[in-house]
C-alpha cells in the first residue's frame, strides 16, 4: 500500500506510543488533545488497522502499533539526518546545541572537551546543564538534545550507545605529608563508603568486587551531589565509589588515593543517550568525537598508572 499520511501523523503517533497517553503527547509535541486524537484517527483510516485501545486511563498500543513504531523512530531519524546534512551546506558549524552530563564526567572531562571542541568549532554554541536521574526524561522533552552518561534502565525513545569503558575505582583522602603516589591498592577491613546515583546492576557489580577483595561495608551514604561527596572524603575516612575518568592524576594528587576495583574487574561505561526520533546534529556529533578521545585519553593515563604501581 502507499502512505498517504504526513510526517506529523508519525511524530504525533511516535509521542502517543512512548508516552501511552494521547494527553501527554499533545503537550509533548505542543498541540492538543483533540488534535492527536484527531491524527491517531485518520492514521488508523489510512493504515486500515487499529493502533490504540483508547480507555480511561489512557492508551494501549496494539501489535500492529509495536510494529508501526519500530519502521516510524528510523523514518524520524533518517529524515532529520537528510535535513542536518543538507543544512550544513548552508551554513556550516555554526549552530547549537544543548547537551545533559552527568557529574561524573563534568569534573574531569569537561573543560578539556568545550576547549578542543571550541578551537575547532568556534561558532557552535554549546550549552551545557548537569543531571543524573533526569537526563533521559529531559532528552523526550527536548530540553536537552543528548546527554554523556551512563547505562540507564532503558527508556522508550532514548537510544543508548556505549562510547568506551573505564574502570570504577573507590577513592580516599590521601595520605597527609610527603609524596605518596596517587595510585594505592584497596584498603583492607571496615570502610564507610559513600554511594553516588547508581543502577541496581552497577552497584551490586561494585559491592560484589569489593567483598571479593576483603573490604567490608561498615558504613553506607548515598550523596547525589558529586562535589560534596569529594568533599567529604577529603575531609574524613568516608571514601568513594567512583568512575576514575572523575579524577585527574595530576590536580587530585595529594588529595586523593584511587584504586581500581579489579578482580573482578568493574568497569564503567561512558553512555551517549540520545532521541531515537531525531539524529543528532553534525557539530553535535563533533561534540561526541572530541568527548570521546578526551575521555580515552584520560582512561589511558590512569591505566599506564595503575600498571606502574601494580595495582591491577
Amino acid at each position: 500500500m502507499t502512505f498517504r499520511g504526513s510526517l506529523q501523523d508519525i511524530r504525533l503517533f511516535v509521542a502517543a506510543y512512548e508516552e501511552r497517553s494521547f494527553t501527554a503527547a499533545a503537550a509533548r509535541q505542543n498541540t492538543t488533545q483533540s488534535g492527536v486524537s484527531h491524527h491517531m484517527r485518520q492514521l488508523e483510516t489510512l493504515l486500515g488497522v487499529q493502533l490504540f485501545v483508547r480507555d480511561k486511563l489512557g492508551v494501549t498500543a496494539t501489535p500492529a502499533a509495536d510494529e508501526f513504531y519500530v519502521r516510524s523512530v528510523e523514518i524520524l531519524r533518517r529524515t532529520d539526518d537528510a535535513a542536518n546534512r543538507v543544512a550544513q551546506y548552508a551554513k556550516g558549524y555554526q549552530g547549537r546545541f544543548t547537551v545533559g552530563i552527568i557529574p561524573a564526567v563534568t569534573r574531569r572531562l569537561s573543560a578539556p572537551t568545550l576547549l578542543r571542541f571550541a578551537e575547532a568549532h568556534p561558532h557552535v554554541r554549546v550549552r551545557l546543564v548537569e543531571s543524573v536521574s533526569r537526563l533521559p526524561q529531559m532528552i523526550l522533552s527536548e530540553d536537552i538534545d543528548f546527554a554523556i552518561g551512563a547505562l540507564t534502565a532503558g527508556v522508550a525513545g532514548v537510544r543508548e550507545r556505549v562510547l568506551m569503558t573505564g574502570p570504577e575505582c573507590i577513592i580516599s583522602r590521601a595520605p597527609t605529608g610527603g609524596d605518596a603516589s596517587i595510585v594505592a591498592p584497596l584498603p583492607k577491613g571496615n570502610v564507610n563508603l559513600i554511594w553516588p546515583t547508581l543502577t541496581d546492576e552497577r552497584h551490586a557489580a561494585i559491592k560484589a568486587s569489593l567483598e571479593a577483595n576483603g573490604v567490608l561495608l561498615e558504613s553506607e551514604l548515598e550523596v547525589r551531589s558529586a562535589f560534596a561527596a569529594l568533599d567529604l572524603v577529603s575531609r574524613s575516612d568516608w571514601r568513594m565509589a567512583v568512575p576514575c575518568l572523575s579524577i585527574d592524576p595530576i590536580a587530585d594528587k595529594g588529595a586523593f588515593t584511587v584504586s581500581p576495583l579489579r578482580q573482578p574487574a568493574v568497569s564503567f561505561p561512558l553512555v551517549l543517550l540520545e532521541p531515537a526520533t531525531r539524529a543528532l546534529a553534525p557539530e553535535a556529533e563533533a561534540f561526541v568525537e572530541v568527548l570521546t578521545q578526551v575521555a580515552r585519553e584520560a582512561n589511558d593515563g590512569w591505566m599506564e598508572l595503575f600498571e606502574a604501581a601494580d595495582v591491577l
